[in-house]
Parts: structure tokens; sequence; C-alpha cells
């Protein structure tokens, strides 16, 4: 019966001590008068209070004798590392919890933010401080609030149409790089995008280039596959909206229209139309500050995760490689999470995308994903960016 209370206490400080050592090391980190100390003097001192301490104890007690020595340690260890990280946690919990989620920042510096050790100590040490110090009741992963409406004070404008049939036909401005032009256009609300056809994109002097990104669209004809640039600018009424995303489709004009008004545009007014005086009413969008062009800027980004996307202990820690696929730099580009059940969650911003180039946003915190960790339902889009 002693021999085996001895065996399972020996197991027992083995899996505790070097818990011990890692939670010592992490105080010591962030307690530590200054930032340029020595890593290895650090861990030094870490070993000293849970090895050196209790074994200077043990032999001080027992002189030199060995057997009763290490018979003592056997229990000493455990009791002097359960009973300091006790005291610790109940006089020192703000530095302890400090510690432990500093943990992957000091990890992710050494082996990388998407190594899976950073992943693990990231999980753990977040786990046990949220155990320590449970934050508040606010879900880690939520949705955003939606922006109440608020009340127009933009002048209203009067926008004349041609209603032929079903369609609604009206003259907006196009503006380029290389010139502007006035064009009839088709008011489409089943357009997710205004288009422009390669003969208008060569007047505007608009960078088509084989490589931007495409997507999918379903035309009268059927499914088509467009490119996708970037317009500097477009006029409607006496409203000038700044940088959208529009789709080179030559098989979007005819002999009334030389394109399709999309929901990109429009969804920046207040629309009201009158059939009977043709008149189409608009009033602009009022934003505090540039408006986010996540709308358009989104087609252009291609997003993936640094590693792979798995979750420890309830938590992720990705990082999300955002690709800028267009011609023209991105500002402020927040990625996000949308897990298969609703929850979302934002990574941190990036400042500034140039074409062709990849930033890297990190984006961590509990998960409420249920089940293996290997099958995970999410996507990646992005929350805001802006031209």
């Amino acid at each position: 019966m002693m021999t085996a209370l001895w065996v399972a206490l020996v197991f027992t400080s083995m899996l505790v001590v070097p818990f011990a050592l890692w939670c010592n090391f992490a105080l010591a980190r962030v307690t530590q008068l200054s930032p340029h100390t020595n890593t290895s003097w650090l861990w030094l001192l870490s070993a000293a209070v849970t090895l050196g301490l209790p074994l200077g104890l043990a032999a001080w007690k027992h002189g030199g004798e060995s057997r009763r020595m290490w018979g003592t340690l056997a229990w000493l260890l455990l009791a002097w590392n359960l009973g300091w990280l006790l005291l610790v946690s109940q006089f020192a919990p703000k530095a302890l919890v400090q510690a432990l989620r500093s943990q992957d920042t000091w990890a992710a510096q050494s082996l990388g933010d998407s190594h899976q050790v950073t992943r693990i100590l990231s999980a753990i040490g977040h786990g046990l401080a949220d155990q320590i110090d449970p934050p508040e009741d606010v879900p880690a992963v939520r949705a955003p609030e939606p922006t109440p409406a608020r009340t127009p004070i933009a002048t209203e404008i009067a926008v004349p149409f041609s209603a032929a049939g079903n369609a609604i036909l009206m003259s907006i401005e196009l503006r380029g790089p290389a010139g502007r032009v006035e064009l009839p256009y088709l008011f489409d609300t089943g357009a997710s995008f205004t288009t422009v056809n390669t003969k208008t994109a060569e007047k505007l002097g608009l960078d088509v280039p084989e490589s931007a990104p495409t997507l999918q669209f379903n035309t009268a004809s059927g499914p088509r596959e467009s490119r996708m640039v970037y317009l500097p600018a477009l006029r409607l009424g006496d409203t000038v909206l700044e940088g959208l995303l529009v789709s080179v489709c030559d098989g979007c004009v005819n002999e009334r229209t030389e394109g399709l008004l999309g929901l990109n545009v429009m969804r920046e007014f207040f629309v009201q139309m009158d059939y009977q005086a043709e008149r189409m009413h608009l009033v602009p969008r009022q934003h505090e500050g540039r408006p986010n062009r996540a709308y358009d800027i989104g087609p252009t980004l291609k997003f993936d995760v640094e590693g792979s996307p798995e979750i420890w202990l309830g938590r992720i820690r990705w990082i999300l490689r955002v690709e800028n696929r267009g011609t023209v730099a991105i500002e402020g580009v927040i990625p996000e999470v949308q897990f298969s059940d609703g929850k979302r969650m934002r990574g941190a911003p990036i400042a500034r995308i140039e074409p062709g180039a990849i930033g890297r946003s990190l984006v961590e915190g509990k998960t409420l994903a249920r089940g293996d960790k290997d099958v995970l339902g999410f996507t990646l889009t992005v929350a805001e960016a802006y031209w």
C-alpha cells in the first residue's frame, strides 16, 4: 500500500513539476525588471524556485541520508509547487493570469504563430487563466451588431429614367484613369455588381489583367464567369461614388444599354421609384468617416489559414493570410471567420496590403464549435476594408 502511494506521489509530481516550472517561468518573464534580461536567467530562476528550494529543504532536513531525502522529495515537490501556485492564484491573480495569457506570444516569437506548440500553449494558458479570472459574460464569438438606420440628412436627388417595358434605363458617368464617359445603363436589382464592357474599359483606361479575380454570375444566357476590376469613380445624378468593383461583361450590352447598374451602387442610397414621373429619388447614405467597402473589396481578396485550422481545448489561434488580387492597395482590412453555427470571430486589422501582396491577421478566442477538431465548418470573409 505504501509503495503504491509513493509511486502515485512520484507520478503526480512528474506531472505537476513541469507545469509549475512553466508557470514560474511565465511569472518571471512578465514581472522582470528589465526587458533585456536573458531568457536563460529566467529559466534558472524558475528552476531554483520550482526544484532548488524544495531540494535544499530536504537536504537540510535529512543531511546526508539520501534515502530519506528522496522519500521526502516524493511528496515535498508536489506540496511545495501546488502550495506556491495556490498562494499566487489567491494573492497575485492578475500577475498569474497575465503570465498564462502571454505564453502564446512568447512561444510565437520562438516557434511562429502557426506552430502547433504555440496553439497548445495558447489553449492551456488562456483556459487556466479563464478558470482563475473568468472573463465577462460576453461571447468571444459573436455576430456584429447591426448598424441602426439613421435619418438621412443629405439632399435628395432625382434621377430621370426611361421605363421601356419592365426595363429601367438611366444615364450614369463612369470615371477612369483615361477620362470619363456618360452612358445609358440598365438598373438591375438582380445584379450584384455594376458592369462595364471591354470597349468601355479601354476608353476609361481600366487595368484588366488576365490574373484579375473572377466571379460567376447567372445571366439570361446561363452562368458566366467575369473578371472583376477596380473603377475609380461613378457619378449618378449629383452624387459621386469612389472606389467600386465592376464586372467586365460584354454580354450585358445591347442596343439600349451599355451595362448593368448593380447593387454595389444602389446599396449606397435610399431609393424611391416614381414610375409615373419617371424619376428615381435617391438619398445618399451617410457614413461616419470612410465608408466600409468590404462588399466591393471582398471578391479581390483570397483567404486561407496558415497551417491547419485546429481547435485546442475549445480555443482557436489562427493566422489568416489575406492576398490582395486587385490592382490597387487596400487598407484597414479586418478578416472574419464565420462558423457553421452562425457565430463570427474577427481577426486583428491589417493596416495595408499592396496589390499582389499578402497580409497576416491573428484571430483567437473561444469557439462554440463541437465535435472532432478536424471536422469544422467555417468560411473566411472580410468584415471591413477600404480602398
